[in-house]
């Protein structure tokens, strides 16, 4: 258990300009926010996107819509950032070697930083994400935010974990393969591979993340309806069944 604690304090220490660039990310966003709502108050104190349009026109409505989504996903920049190179890294350097003939599982070693990170990324994101929409909105956005973000880490901390097993460039595949996942899910839901085969369709669909599953958590997020729980679980199994994976390929990956 100490060897595991210290392994955690020492992947702390080598992700502290990681974390600390997040919360300066972070606090840009915030502080871009509480200008447009202080540039665009209304009566009420409610943000107005009439007087964003006056002062800056188009260019600065976009700029802010443009702000809110990537806000959204603020989850998902976060673990790709501290997930990059959770194992791929301590191969390259030859850390690798010596954790594995120390006197514990080496995938469980593995696991915990995995847990460490993802929970690192959690906490950042459930912090700026609503405190976002508080002061734009100046109300609370609800529970669905939080569910939106445990998903979105779900899925892309378990690929760059799977990703991080084979390739040094695991958050860049797995970016590669939510943006391939968002462009499969829209055309397939234009009927554009109508003249594919079902099977073919249905095995890409499954294999890449769970697209469809987010927007529909992000959906019930963004009209303040409630969580899709079958959407939710519809991600958690598919996030199990790639840490099984990456699990089973860590344990027989040569090192």
């Amino acid at each position: 258990m100490r060897a595991t604690w210290s392994f955690l304090a020492m992947t702390l220490r080598s992700r502290a300009r990681r974390l600390l660039g997040l919360l300066a990310f972070g606090t840009v966003f915030l502080l871009a926010g509480a200008t447009a709502r202080l540039v665009s108050a209304g009566e009420h104190g409610h943000m107005e996107l009439d007087a964003l349009f006056g002062l800056g026109g188009t260019t600065l409505v976009s700029a802010l819509l443009l702000l809110a989504w990537l806000i959204g996903r603020f989850a998902i920049i976060a673990v790709l950032v501290l997930m990059s190179g959770v194992f791929s890294d301590d191969r390259a350097a030859g850390h690798a070697r010596l954790y594995a003939v120390r006197p514990c599982s080496f995938v469980a070693l593995y696991a915990a930083r995995f847990a460490m990170l993802c929970a690192l990324a959690f906490m950042l994101a459930a912090l700026i994400m609503p405190a976002f929409d508080w002061i734009v909105l100046g109300e609370w956005i609800g529970w669905t935010a939080i569910v939106l973000i445990a998903a979105q880490i779900i899925v892309f901390g378990s690929l760059t974990a799977l990703c991080s097993v084979a390739t040094r460039a695991d958050a860049w595949v797995a970016l590669f393969l939510g943006v391939f996942a968002l462009v499969w899910d829209a055309l397939r839901r234009l009927d554009f591979f109508n003249t594919a085969a079902p099977l073919v369709r249905q095995l890409i669909s499954m294999l890449l993340p769970p697209q469809g599953a987010l927007v529909r958590i992000e959906t019930a997020f963004a009209s303040t309806q409630p969580v899709p729980w079958d959407a939710f679980l519809y991600v958690a199994v598919y996030g199990a069944l790639v840490l099984l994976i990456a699990g089973t390929a860590l344990a027989r990956r040569d090192i």
